[in-house]
């Protein structure tokens, strides 16, 4: 079951984010934010942005994906960076696929133009997931990241959510 998050999930959440941080590139934070941080994140974010979680039948989260303010600047108002992260257990079973769907559906419903994903490369299964859905290809930024005493790049999808009407809601 798919369902907006409330901040009463930040524990849930940061445990699945938490080894992504500690352990992993796929994030380029450096401390694992705590359940009171992620409380907060979560009521940040839905003041503008949405914010999803899958649930399974015991109640229990098993994946999550939101949307944040890409850049800024005004003129970026419309464009949404998605992240999406998914319990380990529940890898390869289509969860990601389907919370990226629902929260590119928000972000239509909610009139963002542009959604754009930012993926730690390399990272083949994010890759094919994004542009099975339907992201394209936008760039790539060599060692941009320094972590585990390494560099690692970044690439960049876009997904044109756009509509009929290429001007920006009033």
């Amino acid at each position: 079951m798919l369902r907006p998050a409330i901040p009463n999930d930040a524990a849930q959440i940061a445990a699945i984010y938490a080894p992504f941080v500690d352990r992993g590139v796929v994030s380029f934070e450096s401390i694992a934010p705590d359940t009171t941080e992620m409380a907060q994140r979560i009521e940040r974010t839905l003041e503008t942005h949405p914010w999803l979680v899958a649930e399974n039948e015991s109640g229990d989260i098993t994946g999550y994906a939101y949307a944040t303010r890409f850049r800024d600047r005004a003129a970026y108002r419309f464009a949404a960076e998605t992240s999406v992260y998914i319990r380990p257990t529940e890898h390869r079973r289509g969860l990601g696929t389907e919370l990226s769907l629902a929260l590119l559906d928000a972000l239509r419903a909610a009139r963002f133009r542009i959604a754009v994903a930012v993926i730690t490369l390399p990272n083949d299964p994010s890759v094919r997931m994004h542009e099975r859905i339907g992201y394209q290809p936008a760039g790539r930024l060599p060692a941009i990241g320094w972590k585990f005493d390494r560099w690692h790049d970044i690439g960049y999808w876009s997904l044109d959510l756009g509509g009929e009407d290429p001007r920006p809601p009033a």
